[in-house]
């Protein structure tokens, strides 16, 4: 259903880029938005979220589609989501950055390379305050990024969009309830608003299909390359570069099919403020992560109380304890790993069984023991059937 290359320079490249960043577990390395495969980290390495699976669990979609993060396949085919918010929640250390695949005809080449960035975030296991509710996640990914990280972070300016002639587009009523879009033709369109001089542009437009960049943008700034499709693929979120003394952001796009920009598609990430959420987190987080298997170890400040939550997705078969705790059925925080924490304890462990493994181990062994049973009692029968006392009945038959 499609065509890849064969491994050559690009995957190499890659390849050796994440094991020279790799940090697992004291930080996670992502091999990057630009990737060849579907299942990127199993071909050059690495702990990003970008898999293939046709048992893609709904949880990870669920969350990753909710913080901006883009899809194919109709959400089996996860991609990474290139975001210093997302990057400090799931504790991403160390990203990849590549140029198109020049094998692919999506985009065009850029002249760049394969590069490394890496940022200061928080251990795999951190602790938050217990709420009484939890708040649900709601329809500005920019929001919900902010749940998880327990920090408000971002500014969502009004936007004002108009298409390649100067006129305001048609507007039509979103997937997501209190969303609305403004539907634009392919050609070229504009997105300007108002934001906080020297704060990060972030774009999030999952249903546009083109390419976007801040105006006036100084060479080597980020261009954004959307790809969505109306049946099977949403674009992730994506950053343009950073806002401008003036404070004035303009955005220009390129959609090559007839696209849609939902209000509330820019976000103004206050880098100050997250590297502030970061070193609170840090501080109060694990100080020792160990990973073996399908087990989680980590250590905790001395007092902790709260909530203990694992930067993984909260999938069937975690279970958890705290010191000599007997384990249980993990909680969730916002679709990811949750303990609650009492105080007493600074150990934490939690372990992965795939759902129903001890049941279909049982069931499994039966059906062979039957299967052997069977075969036990027809070599028994055709041992009787070809005795002396059969035999001496068949010359008497004939």
């Amino acid at each position: 259903m499609d065509d890849y290359a064969p491994w050559r320079q690009r995957r190499q490249q890659q390849a050796e880029a994440v094991a020279e960043a790799d940090g697992w577990p004291r930080y996670r390395t992502d091999p990057g938005r630009e990737q060849t495969v579907g299942n990127a980290p199993l071909t050059v390495g690495g702990q990003g979220a970008q898999y293939y699976s046709s048992h893609t669990s709904d949880v990870l979609f669920r969350t990753l589609t909710a913080l901006g993060g883009g899809w194919t396949s109709g959400g089996r085919s996860l991609q990474s989501l290139d975001n210093a918010v997302t990057d400090a929640i799931f504790s991403v250390g160390a990203r990849v950055h590549s140029p198109p695949d020049p094998h692919q005809n999506w985009f065009p080449q850029d002249g760049s390379g394969v590069t490394v960035t890496r940022q200061e975030v928080p251990p795999l296991v951190t602790v938050r305050p217990t709420a009484a509710r939890p708040s649900a996640f709601g329809p500005s990914p920019y929001r919900n990024q902010e749940l998880l990280l327990g920090t408000r972070v971002y500014t969502v300016p009004r936007l004002t969009v108009r298409t390649g002639d100067g006129k305001s587009p048609r507007r039509a009523e979103g997937e997501r309830p209190g969303v609305h879009l403004a539907v634009l033709p392919a050609g070229t369109a504009t997105i300007t608003a108002r934001c906080a001089a020297g704060s990060e542009v972030y774009l999030w437009t999952p249903h546009f299909a083109g390419t976007a960049r801040l105006a006036g943008a100084p060479a080597g700034a980020p261009t954004g390359r959307f790809r969505s499709d109306p049946v099977s693929k949403i674009a992730a979120m994506q950053r343009l570069g950073t806002v401008p003394a003036s404070g004035l952001v303009r955005v220009d796009l390129s959609p090559n099919r007839p696209s849609t920009v939902p209000d509330g598609a820019v976000g103004c990430l206050d880098t100050v403020r997250l590297r502030t959420a970061v070193e609170r987190l840090t501080a109060t987080g694990a100080t020792e992560v160990s990973v073996s298997g399908g087990t989680i170890r980590a250590r905790l400040p001395e007092g902790g109380t709260g909530t203990a939550v694992v930067a993984a997705p909260r999938i069937a078969g975690w279970r958890c304890a705290t010191g000599d705790a007997p384990a249980v059925p993990a909680g969730q925080y916002h679709g990811l790993i949750a303990v609650p924490l009492d105080g007493t304890s600074t150990r934490l462990t939690c372990v992965f069984h795939p759902p129903g493994l001890r049941l279909g181990t049982a069931v499994g062994g039966m059906s062979m023991l039957a299967v052997a049973l069977l075969g036990v009692l027809t070599a028994v029968r055709r041992r009787r059937g070809t005795g002396p006392a059969a035999e001496d009945g068949l010359y008497k038959r004939a």
